[in-house]
């Protein structure tokens, strides 16, 4: 696989810090609050009207098809996303296998298969259709189909016990919970549910609950009611606008919880581009508070609320309440000590938004042969070689909540960069003795196969060029499905599932690792047993190069530069994000200026 340069890595860095801080800068509507304008100055049914009105405005079916295209534009991974670009973003899995052409279910036997369109809303729960709603992009997300097959048409939730996000399959009860408050219901009320539920990973909490929202405002199907406990299928005040209690609970915590991710900013974007309309939970998350929430009944100020494409909205961390009826308690003073190269700079009561850019300079490197300042850290790192960029991305980028005087240190990487390999094609074939390749598979005629002891060895190969594996295959002795495994020396690079059948079949994995190194690849077989694994006609390794480099981290280094956040007076908690100070005080964050932004 092809590596990343430390340039275009430091690159990916700064966008990702950018992106903490400000929404995304182009937008297919010219001006969000121009667009939500109908919205202003009117409460309850009317403004229940007036946004559902406009999440019809420009909306053109796709049809259930059409989704395969649209995904291309609403959920792929972004440029910046090192070796996930352009990958299909399952919100159910860890797979990022998957590219745009090709993938799609299909037939699966086991995780990371393929992936299809999920009815986060089940289908089942509004007739089955697969038109209309049943094609509306807001709720149909692109997932892995073995777990979505898990989940089935279970309702969301959040399970008892540990939740291991790939559904709950034990029919243990499911509870729903709120510590703040919502209609109809107490600061400290408690609802339980029943039966099985399927909790998503709370990264995507958020993104489901707008989608619901947005989902259930456009369409207001009056058939929303059968086989679940979320819709009512009346849309007025006494019946919390379509949601049932529970579900208004559950939401709204997921929604609050949740923020609008620079992720959501970029698929409602991609909706507009392809479906032609916009989620109003998603362009202004407060929304939903005058529907569901605090200000239930109220009329809306649109000036008071804060969309998320301005640049004072911090993805991922507000809650989009530009503020003007709620006091603003007293934010704390503090101190900040940053300390570089011997020389401590203090910048005392802070009541200006100082950012990281405002202090001094970024430090020097912590040795002669460190080739790149990367980040802050609050831990001490030790060395470490051939780590993968965005493993030690997280590990200097995520700036925890500080509760007690923390000292920061600056990280440091040396890459070594590397001639890349040409490109260059292994295959072996059954029935053929290739140069480079050793085998002791048993002879079949048109195949060999892989039984009890068996393997087959690849060439040397550089594994930073490794991109895909080909095989025509087939599963021997009557076994469901079998893996056909390769590894490099003793580490497993990968598996390929093979499906029982007596025919031979294409299969194809592609690498998503960063590798280094040379090594020949050893092929085995899991379910091997006598005249029993898998057969196979040939294997093809495809290796990337043609002249290209790729980088890797061969050192890691620590300097004893530091910052140094002091509090001068008053208890809260302090917070470094995207290279912002913000205080968080009664679950509430401000910037240094002392105004809410979440």
């Amino acid at each position: 696989m092809k590596k990343f340069s430390l340039y275009s890595f430091s690159a990916a860095v700064f966008i990702l810090y950018s992106a903490l801080a400000t929404a995304a800068s182009v937008t297919p509507a010219a001006d969000i609050p121009e667009y939500w304008e109908s919205v202003d100055g009117k409460s309850g049914q009317d403004l229940w009207k007036a946004i559902s009105a406009q999440t019809n405005y420009g909306y053109k079916s796709l049809g259930y098809d059409g989704l395969w295209t649209a995904y291309k534009t609403t959920d792929v991974y972004p440029a910046d996303s090192t070796d996930k670009a352009g990958k299909i973003w399952d919100m159910y899995g860890e797979c990022t296998t998957w590219k745009t052409k090709g993938g799609q279910c299909g037939t699966y036997s086991s995780v990371c298969d393929c992936y299809n369109r999920e009815h986060s809303i089940p289908k089942s729960w509004f007739g089955g259709s697969t038109s209309g709603i049943g094609c509306d992009i807001f709720h149909l997300v692109p997932t892995d189909g073995k777990i979505n097959g898990t989940r089935s048409n279970d309702e969301f939730g959040e399970i008892d016990g540990e939740p291991n996000y790939y559904g709950n399959t034990t029919g243990s009860a499911g509870s729903w919970s709120t510590d703040r408050k919502t209609i109809a219901s107490e600061a400290e009320e408690v609802i339980q549910g029943t039966g099985k539920v399927f909790e998503p990973k709370p990264q995507y909490k958020g993104d489901f609950a707008r989608g619901y929202m947005g989902t259930i405002i456009k369409w207001q199907l009056a058939n929303m009611t059968t086989g679940n406990n979320f819709f009512t299928g009346k849309y007025d005040a006494s019946n919390n606008f379509g949601l049932t209690k529970k579900a208004v609970v559950l939401l709204m915590k997921w929604h609050r919880e949740d923020p609008v991710s620079r992720k959501e900013v970029d698929r409602n974007n991609g909706i507009q581009e392809t479906q032609g309309n916009r989620n109003p939970f998603i362009d202004y998350p407060y929304l939903a508070e005058y529907i569901w929430g605090e200000h239930a009944g109220e009329t809306i100020d649109m000036s008071k609320l804060m969309p998320s494409s301005d640049p004072e909205f911090v993805l991922g961390v507000s809650d989009g309440w530009r503020g003007g009826d709620t006091p603003t308690p007293d934010v704390p003073k503090y101190g900040v000590n940053w300390s570089v190269n011997g020389e401590t700079v203090h910048v005392d009561s802070i009541k200006e938004n100082k950012k990281v850019s405002d202090f001094p300079e970024t430090p020097v490197s912590c040795s002669s042969e460190s080739a790149a300042f990367m980040g802050w850290t609050d831990a001490p790192i030790s060395g470490i070689a051939d780590e993968a960029p965005e493993v030690l991305y997280t590990k200097v980028s995520q700036f925890p909540s500080i509760t007690e005087d923390v000292t920061f240190y600056a990280v440091f990487a040396h890459a070594e960069t590397v001639e890349g390999v040409e490109d260059v094609t292994y295959t072996y074939s059954a029935n053929t003795n290739i140069e480079g390749w050793s085998n002791t598979a048993t002879d079949k005629g048109q195949y060999w196969l892989l039984d009890s002891g068996k393997e087959l060895i690849s060439p040397e190969i550089d594994l930073a060029g490794l991109d895909t594996i080909r095989a025509r295959m087939r599963t021997v002795g009557g076994t469901q499905y079998d893996q056909f495994r390769f590894a490099a020396g003793e580490t497993t690079i990968g598996t390929i599932t093979v499906a029982e059948g007596g025919t031979l079949v294409n299969y194809e994995w592609v690498n998503t690792q960063s590798l280094s190194g040379t090594s020949k690849l050893t092929f085995t077989c899991s379910n091997a047993g006598s005249n029993k694994g898998i057969g196979f006609s040939s294997v093809s390794i495809h290796a990337k190069g043609a002249g290209t480099t790729y980088s890797r981290y061969i050192t890691v280094c620590q300097s004893t530069e530091e910052i140094e956040l002091i509090p001068i007076e008053g208890p809260a908690r302090k917070l470094l994000i995207g290279g912002h100070v913000y205080i968080m005080l009664d679950n509430r964050l401000y910037n240094l200026q002392g105004q809410r932004i979440k």
